[in-house]
């Protein structure tokens, strides 16, 4: 018998250790035939069962063995059946009663996973780190401490405790996950790439690894690498719906249309997803695609009505087409699910602005600066309505602010004019930090800050180096990639000039003029064929930039009005697909400023919405109509239409918003 039951032992251990699991329990049960206090043959049986996920027989057969074998190895094997059995107590009650000088490292580790269960993380490190002094190269007791020390914030620490782990394994995926997670808190970015890049080529199938890849390049500015890393995890996973998400937002600056690609790509994946329908909606606005995106965003908010981004959005939405109301009920709306968004009240703010709604308008604005006064867009706006009140100096101190929204000031740092500097013989950069239009307007006071400073440099942009340059001769005028070195004192934005100089809009200098025309030039083009007519030749420019000005633009059909007149009529327009017969199209001519001058001086009368061209036509002191909005630029002032920048130029405004049946009918009036 003994000689049978030693083979019958043998071919049980055999089986076990191959995993042939139900073979080795058939020979379990026949050696507990044979002997039922085999604390051995229970012991391993009871293993045998937790493999299994038997952990109730687990249980039981160890709990046999217990009796007849006060082991620390059967006390321990007991208490892992109950921690699979998801009751630590019982384990820790077990292992509690082991004498310490039996210990063994499983021993400890076995506890340390116990009290982890509990929530009891200080008793739990405490025998994590009795496990490792006894043996030093225990991997999972190394790696569940480091996990420990990093969920409690203890970075350090767990950074010791993840090194030690590499020292014994160096192939384990996760620890080069954890590891990573260590130095992105650490804000280590470049050894956390290292560890993801080492963790995905040891678990290629984990594409987690090279999306996180992703967004750790996007944070480093590596966007190409970002690229590339987020489309190897579209080659594992076509529709993983973050990864589009981000691609899209990626290419958005820089391919539209590839970025809608991917984000549509996402909503036929998700149509549900919050992130994916907002992502889509902003990107058909970017578009000027509104129908569609506020169609998204309703289908969004069927879903998820407690959505208060996809009301901004919406609000957002109706600014851009000019439906003011629905775009004041909707910031209403977003604001009763995010009450005191700052963002929000700004929002509101301007739809209020442009409902003529000012003093309401205004309050806004002031109560969102009290909040809050680094919402730098919010003082600029207030300053733009305290100009258009004509309170210069508090307008002019908030509006100047502008340059901490650009990088004007990461430029030029300590140089940036400041209100206290004196300006007496300094050298001084003027920058044109804003739009053609603005810098032909504000370049007016360039002669009286040359009698202050000792020299002017103005950088300016390109289309309008040739023509200011004809008309300031004593001071250089650069382009703006021109500018190389810095060899000047102060620098200043061209339109804080007037508020530099304390010229408030009671002291509007040279409104009849002041840009001077390429004589030259201006005589080549009255010698071109299309200025040889007996007609009255008028000019026309309809659409300013849909970028950035919403409520700028004339449709066609008034277009369409103005030229049944018996005139001969100039398209000053660039690249507008809108070019009838009728009109003679500029588009050829015009290459920078010079040209767009020299061709104004040639025409009697320009028709134009507010854009840079108005303000050219007005220092050239061509005639000209300006087709003003409901609600105008600052510039153009609300309260008194007297207060003029351009003898030249007369102003029709819109009395009614989004309606330009009667300014049109006043154009007509004023041709004939």
């Amino acid at each position: 018998m003994n000689t049978e039951y030693k083979k019958l032992s043998d071919l049980a251990y055999k089986l076990h250790s191959e995993n042939n699991f139900d073979e080795a329990k058939k020979v379990y049960e026949k050696l507990l035939e044979f002997n039922k206090t085999d604390a051995n043959v229970l012991n391993l049986y009871g293993m045998l069962c937790i493999s299994l996920g038997e952990y109730d027989n687990a249980i039981r057969l160890l709990s046999q063995a217990f009796i007849f074998s006060k082991s620390v190895y059967v006390c321990t094997n007991l208490a892992k059946a109950y921690l699979y059995a998801d009751s630590p107590k019982e384990a820790i009650k077990i292992l509690t009663a082991v004498n310490e000088d039996s210990c063994t490292d499983d021993t400890y580790y076995t506890l340390a996973i116990a009290y982890k269960r509990l929530n009891d993380i200080n008793s739990a490190i405490q025998f994590y780190k009795k496990t490792i002094a006894l043996n030093p190269k225990h991997y999972n007791a190394l790696y569940n401490i480091a996990l420990i020390y990093k969920n409690s914030g203890c970075i350090q620490e767990a950074l010791d405790y993840c090194k030690n782990a590499l020292n014994i394994k160096q192939n384990d995926d996760n620890l080069y996950s954890l590891l990573y997670s260590l130095y992105l808190q650490n804000n280590n970015l470049t050894d956390a790439v290292l560890c993801l890049e080492k963790a995905h080529m040891l678990n290629p199938k984990q594409y987690l690894y090279l999306y996180n890849l992703g967004i750790l390049c996007s944070r480093m500015n590596d966007n190409n690498k970002s690229i590339y890393y987020y489309k190897k995890v579209l080659e594992c996973n076509p529709n993983h719906v973050q990864t589009l998400v981000n691609l899209s937002s990626l290419y958005r600056k820089s391919n539209i249309e590839l970025s809608l690609e991917y984000i549509e790509k996402a909503y036929k994946t998700d149509s549900n997803d919050k992130n994916v329908c907002l992502n889509l909606a902003q990107i058909y606005k970017a578009k000027f695609m509104n129908v569609e995106s506020i169609s998204i965003l309703e289908n969004l908010l069927k879903n998820k009505p407690d959505c208060h981004e996809a009301y901004s959005l919406l609000a957002s939405n109706y600014m851009d087409i000019g439906n003011y109301s629905e775009a004041l009920a909707n910031y209403n709306k977003a604001l009763n699910l995010s009450a005191g968004n700052l963002n929000y009240l700004h929002g509101k703010s301007s739809a209020l602005k442009y409902l003529g709604k000012y003093k309401e308008s205004q309050e806004i604005l002031e109560y969102i600066i009290k909040k809050d006064s680094s919402l730098i867009q919010s003082s600029i706006s207030l300053g733009m309505y305290y100009l258009s009140e004509g309170n210069f100096n508090e307008g002019m101190r908030l509006y100047s602010l502008r340059s901490k929204e650009t990088k004007f000031n990461d430029l030029f740092k300590e140089k940036v004019w400041s209100k206290s500097d004196n300006l007496e013989g300094k050298k001084i950069l003027l920058y044109s930090d804003c739009g053609l239009g603005d810098t032909i307007m504000f370049a007016r006071y360039i002669p009286y800050i040359e009698k202050k400073a000792k020299n002017i440099i103005l950088a300016t942009d390109k289309q309008l180096k040739s023509i200011l340059k004809n008309t300031y001769s004593n001071i250089t005028i650069l382009s703006k990639s021109e500018l190389k070195d810095n060899d000047y004192d102060i620098v200043m934005p061209i339109m804080n000039l007037p508020y530099a100089l304390n010229m408030d809009f009671n002291n509007i200098p040279f409104s009849e003029g002041y840009i001077q025309d390429n004589k030259e030039l201006t005589l080549n083009y009255s010698k071109l064929d299309i200025f040889k007519t007996d007609k009255k030749k008028i000019g026309l420019f309809w659409q300013g930039n849909k970028k950035i000005f919403k409520n700028r633009a004339l449709k066609i059909d008034y277009i369409n009005e103005i030229i049944k007149t018996d005139n001969k009529f100039y398209s000053f327009q660039l690249d507008n697909k809108y070019k009838p017969e009728i009109i003679t199209s500029l588009n050829m001519y015009i290459k920078d400023y010079d040209d767009t001058a020299s061709l104004l001086k040639n025409i009697d009368l320009l028709i134009t919405v507010d854009s840079s061209i108005v303000h050219m036509a007005g220092a050239l002191g061509v005639k000209t109509i300006l087709l003003l909005p409901y609600t105008p630029e600052w510039r153009w002032f609300n309260h008194d239409m007297s207060k003029k920048w351009y003898k030249s130029v007369k102003i029709i405004k819109q009395n009614i918003i989004n309606d330009w049946h009667n300014p049109i009918e006043k154009v007509i009036d004023e041709i004939k």
